[in-house]
């Protein structure tokens, strides 16, 4: 048995109007964009929305890690060169989708809980980099579209390593 597990999870994200209108800032949107996403949400969630646990096995506990691919990261750039309006709407789709797999094997992100980001140990570390990701110290991943956090849920701001720079901590030093 090595230092970390990676188990493929399989992402079952549902589009929540209201979740996404929320998110892209929006009060309402043009049905035709609406018929796009359908069929970009359909693609995404079968073709390009990966989602594993990660287990660190030394003491570090697990964690669910959930990401769009390259592929759905460039069609989304396609369309924000094309048209900046409707880039931004599918960025905010993207957004809708990595939250919602989230919240699936997470329930209690969707009670307006932020996700917290854990700091990834050893193990994590090392399983990015099978899995093709690298962890930056400034706590991204090299996906633009991807949420790390504790599985299950271990807590909010008093756990993620981000309180001290986010500006929903509600820890963070004043």
């Amino acid at each position: 048995m090595g230092k970390y597990a990676i188990n493929p999870l399989k992402p079952m994200p549902e589009f929540d109007m209201m979740y996404f209108m929320e998110i892209a800032g929006e009060s309402r949107i043009e049905h035709e964009i609406m018929d796009e996403f359908e069929t970009f949400w359909d693609k995404w969630a079968t073709e390009n929305l990966k989602a594993y646990e990660l287990e660190n096995r030394e003491g570090e506990g697990k964690f669910v890690l959930i990401y769009l691919d390259e592929d759905a990261e460039g069609t989304i750039e396609g369309i924000w060169q094309d048209s900046p309006a409707n880039g931004l709407l599918f960025h905010a789709l993207a957004i809708t989708m990595v939250m919602s797999a989230a919240q699936g094997f997470v329930p209690e992100l969707s009670d307006g809980k932020c996700a917290p980001l854990p700091r990834p140990g050893e193990g994590v570390l090392a399983a990015f980099e099978e899995l093709g990701l690298s962890w930056n110290e400034e706590g991204t991943v090299n996906r633009k579209y991807a949420v790390l956090t504790p599985y299950p849920y271990t807590g909010g701001c008093e756990v993620c390593y981000l309180s001290d720079s986010c500006p929903k901590s509600t820890i963070r030093k004043q």
